[in-house]
């Protein structure tokens, strides 16, 4: 009897424990209008052995805008409008256009640029700190858990964690919080000699799939 109470008390407490991070999380979020900064990137294999190692920059302008610079070598530019994601490969000269909805449905990402968002019940979130872990209840995520440090109100590191177990961590420098940012930041205009591989009726079920 007294395995079946405390088993049933986890139950009912682990859920309020879930809620009490979310809304903390979703708190924070909400200060959180604009975010600029340089960052270092890592990424590691399942066993922790590095795979890759780049700079760049993030800048991110709530609800629904985000910009993802790397740095040469291993430049590549990823653009979100608030409808349309933009990937650029400079060394192949091609953008991919995708519907943003579609694209970012089942990304944790969606919860940093919009926290207004109906997508939170799609998640879990768990918080040790000042840290939070997001994890994607769907298996179609190609993000299985996004996590976010903050120090004060500071949001100092992120790191993705993708579905062949690679861990991608961005640590931040010259943080710019709520200091605003131009609206040319997050337009595009296709480069000249660039191919488009436009993917957003294929997307939205406008076209059939090849």
């Amino acid at each position: 009897m007294k395995k079946i109470f405390l088993s049933s008390l986890c139950v009912l407490v682990f859920p309020v424990l879930a809620n009490d991070a979310a809304d903390s999380l979703k708190s924070r979020l909400h200060e959180l209008h604009s975010f600029q900064a340089n960052f270092s990137q890592q990424v590691v294999d399942g066993q922790g052995q590095q795979v890759q190692e780049a700079t760049g920059k993030l800048q991110l302008l709530q609800p629904n805008k985000l910009r993802w610079e790397l740095f040469a070598p291993d430049e590549s530019l990823l653009i979100a409008d608030g409808q349309t994601v933009w990937h650029v490969d400079p060394f192949v000269e091609q953008a991919i256009a995708m519907d943003q909805q579609a694209t970012v449905a089942d990304n944790p990402l969606i919860l940093l640029a919009q926290p207004d968002s109906q997508h939170w019940q799609d998640f879990s979130v768990t918080a040790e700190g000042t840290s939070y872990q997001i994890r994607s209840h769907s298996e179609d995520s190609q993000i299985e858990t996004l996590t976010l440090r903050f120090e004060g109100q500071t949001l100092v590191s992120l790191s993705l964690l993708d579905r062949q177990q690679q861990t991608s961590t961005l640590d931040f420098s010259d943080i710019q919080q709520n200091k605003g940012l131009p609206a040319e930041v997050f337009s595009f205009t296709l480069p000249a000699g660039f191919e488009l591989d436009d993917q957003r009726q294929v997307q939205t079920g406008s076209l059939p799939k090849p």
